[in-house]
């Protein structure tokens, strides 16, 4: 007799775990618009500051036997180390992207001498670095990809970026 009731209290737990919860609720329709927009492009970002590797140039794929690092701040784009002498000043304006000429050298009547030289180091670059530096110095344009990187395109160059 004893074994029925245990029986039956058993099947009880068992219906109780087995609950499933409700399916959610259809989104409104402004929650399935913003979903959309997800998936497209987002806003273009308003600086490049931080850590970027090389993903795509012009186009195509970035499938090199070795990868290119950048580094950005609100105003200059570069490779490491500094004195290889490989940097763009940038501006943004929404989606409007803007290389910018560097400062020009201090001169000897500033009374700066030969002491404010640039110490620039003798370092072998990356093969297609000349070109992914072309790429950012040529292009006019900036946004963010679908899968989240930054594209920066122009004058029939393009670059794509991915954060790090």
């Amino acid at each position: 007799m004893l074994r029925p009731l245990c029986l039956c209290s058993a099947l009880l737990l068992l219906a109780a775990c087995d609950r499933t919860q409700p399916a959610p609720a259809l989104p409104e329709a402004a929650e399935t618009a913003d979903m959309q927009q997800a998936d497209g492009p987002a806003d273009a970002p308003v600086t490049l500051a931080g850590e970027w590797r090389v993903a795509g140039l012009d186009g195509e794929e970035f499938d090199e036997a070795y990868g290119i690092a950048l580094s950005a701040d609100d105003s200059e784009i570069w490779w490491e180390p500094r004195c290889a002498a490989q940097a763009v000043r940038y501006r943004i304006d929404a989606n409007r992207f803007e290389s910018v000429p560097p400062p020009a050298p201090p001169t000897a009547e500033a009374g700066t001498g030969a002491d404010a030289a640039v110490a620039v180091c003798a370092i072998g670059l990356p093969e297609r670095l000349p070109e992914v530096m072309a790429a950012i110095r040529a292009a006019d344009r900036i946004e963010r990809t679908p899968q989240n990187g930054v594209r920066l395109s122009g004058r029939g160059h393009s670059l794509t970026l991915f954060g790090q």
